[in-house]
């Protein structure tokens, strides 16, 4: 019995220093907090797949370098100079020769051309660099053909005189404009803001134009003249007259960035340009004495010259973007003054210059002393496509 109270002694003393030994460890366990676990990202998990993101955010942020590429059409009215400069310009010339030769007749205009519609086509080819610098080329054509329902001429009228019988006619009608700018711009758009811009431009600039136009006549003479009792009117034919012009045209470009997908661009430029003209063709005429069956002959018309257009170019056009493709509408309107230093030629023929021609000869003094205006207002809608490339390759 005393063994075994002895033997239960030891047991309990064993166990009371394992717990002094433990139990310090195991209060330190109990008070020390927890520590958030932490899971390492697995290598190579990345956002979330982007078909679950706006697809424009690719295209939001600013561009390394970014080539866009646009096609459109549109339409317009112009008020083409080559008709403006008629009526003061042959009147003038008129005048000019009657002062001369007092048998000539004078004549002014009555009804002066209207703005006329006219169809616009354009593709330009930019490249951008950060979406500050920018390099573009572009072409943009202007075409309009017009039929005698038009309001495409310039009409006169011819007093009386002791020669020849007051008289009205269509002396200048254009039946066909073909104008094409080619451009060559430079711009550097600096950010003010983030949202707006602003900057120079400089456009290298050339500009062709044909014109297609049919003059007209009509007098008639009194018994007083050497041939009495005459007719002579331009019954047909067509003068070509080609423009050929260059200039370096400086500018002011600006963007206003009001949403991700929405940008308003505007640019204007002073334009001057200079070149060379030329006009030539053929006019038939029909001549009848007192009733009498009509005869036909031919005059050419032959003129050329030094000629300069001065003036602005403005646009403004709202885009609207969907990642790289784009939707570009805007207006664009030129406001051009037309002058010659220099316009010679004649109109050489079998019939009496007096009969027929308004312009004083071999030096068109009319067209020399007069400025034209011309203008054109044209609405356009461009499609387009971006493609850009950065450090995260080209998308």
């Amino acid at each position: 019995m005393r063994f075994f109270m002895i033997s239960n002694f030891k047991i309990l003393l064993s166990f009371s220093l394992f717990l002094s030994f433990i139990s310090p460890n195991f209060a330190q366990e109990l008070e020390k907090p927890e520590q958030p676990s932490t899971v390492k990202p697995e290598e190579g998990v990345k956002e979330i797949s982007s078909w679950f993101n706006d697809p424009n955010d690719k295209f939001s942020k600013v561009f390394e370098h970014r080539l866009m590429i646009r096609v459109g059409a549109g339409i317009g009215n112009l008020s083409p100079a080559i008709l403006n400069e008629t009526g003061p310009a042959w009147s003038k010339d008129s005048i000019f020769r009657n002062i001369m030769d007092p048998d000539s007749p004078t004549s002014f205009p009555y009804k002066e051309a209207k703005s006329l519609g006219v169809q616009t086509q354009a593709w330009d080819i930019s490249y951008g660099w950060k979406n500050r610098f920018e390099i573009q080329s572009a072409r943009n054509s202007t075409l309009g053909k017009y039929g005698k329902e038009e309001p495409a001429s310039t009409n006169f009228i011819t007093p009386r005189t002791d020669l020849y019988w007051a008289s009205a006619f269509e002396g200048n009608r254009l039946l066909r404009f073909n104008g094409v700018n080619d451009h060559l711009r430079f711009s550097y758009i600096h950010p003010f803001t983030s949202r707006f811009r602003i900057g120079p431009s400089v456009n290298f600039h050339r500009y062709a134009e044909q014109d297609t136009g049919s003059y007209g006549s009509y007098s008639t003479s009194r018994p007083g003249a050497p041939v009495p009792d005459k007719a002579t009117w331009s019954v047909g034919g067509n003068v070509e007259s080609n423009f050929s012009m260059k200039g370096i045209l400086p500018g002011i470009y600006l963007k206003f960035k009001i949403t991700e997908w929405w940008e308003i661009r505007s640019r204007l430029e002073y334009l001057d340009r200079k070149g060379d003209f030329s006009a030539i063709g053929s006019q038939i005429l029909q001549e009848s004495v007192s009733g009498g069956p009509g005869t036909y002959s031919i005059s050419a018309p032959a003129y050329g010259g030094k000629v300069a257009d001065k003036g602005t170019i403005f646009m403004f056009e709202s885009s609207f973007r969907y990642c790289r493709f784009s939707l570009d509408i805007g207006m664009i309107r030129q406001d051009i003054t037309r002058s010659y230093s220099m316009y010679v030629g004649n109109t050489t023929g079998t019939v009496s210059t007096n009969d027929y021609l308004l312009r004083f000869p071999n030096v068109d003094l009319g067209q020399m002393s007069h400025h034209s205006k011309q203008t054109l207002t044209e609405v356009y809608i461009m499609p387009g496509a971006s493609f850009f490339y950065d450090s995260d390759g080209i998308y």
